[in-house]
């Protein structure tokens, strides 16, 4: 579902030039779940980025279900992701002021989805991760437990083969937690391909991970 092969990125700071990713290589299979695990600051989030199309690699390639994404122009790159890849900010993204639902449906309007079946495709993201009683309350008077579900609901909306996850559980009690390892393992089980960045101990030794990567200065090695 997912190939990285030889990809670098490297931004400026400064005078210098920094290599955030060095030579990575990465295959993911649907159905698989893979950890990526590493302290704040290693790339992890540098590489999700790529890995889902939203960053251009500075070299090597990105082929998400056979195609290089990498190679193609913006219009179609953001076409590509939109169908294909769920991704999960850490900081989840949700814009306030609106309820959960209209966050969820918001995937939905770059293709002009009618309204009445944007809402259904919405309501059902929802129940499929048991927060559908609060699809109308606004996400700002949500607790961190049901707003990461609601985050994951509008990753989830489109049913992508793919979801991309930024520290998942970051500021989640365990029991949330826990809910929400099994939410994923239930993806995989259901021929998702799914990349977790993180570096929660929780996420890391959970059994249900096929593999795990350690990225430490920019260098992607089996954990």
């Amino acid at each position: 579902m997912l190939s990285a092969r030889a990809v670098t990125r490297w931004v400026r700071d400064g005078q210098r030039r920094r290599d955030v990713l060095r030579g990575i290589d990465l295959a993911v299979d649907r159905g698989q779940l893979v950890v990526i695990l590493g302290p704040s600051g290693s790339g992890k989030t540098t590489l999700l980025g790529v890995l889902g199309g939203m960053l251009l690699p500075s070299s090597g390639e990105v082929l998400l279900d056979g195609e290089a994404v990498s190679r193609l122009r913006d219009q179609h790159r953001a076409e590509i992701r939109r169908r294909k890849v769920g991704y999960l900010f850490q900081d989840l993204a949700l814009i306030p002021g609106m309820s959960a639902v209209e966050n969820v449906v918001l995937p939905l309007l770059p293709d002009g989805v009618p309204s009445r079946e944007a809402e259904r495709l919405a309501l059902a993201a929802l129940a499929r991760l048991a927060v559908e009683d609060r699809a109308a309350a606004s996400v700002d008077g949500l607790s961190g437990g049901e707003r990461q579900r609601v985050a994951l609901a509008r990753a989830l909306v489109r049913s992508p083969p793919l979801l991309l996850l930024d520290e998942p559980t970051a500021h989640l009690d365990a029991d949330r937690a826990a809910a929400l390892l099994d939410d994923l393992a239930d993806l995989a089980t259901q021929g998702t391909a799914l990349v977790v960045a993180s570096h929660d101990p929780r996420v890391i030794e959970d059994p249900r991970a096929h593999r795990r990567f350690r990225l430490d200065q920019g260098l992607l090695r089996d954990a």
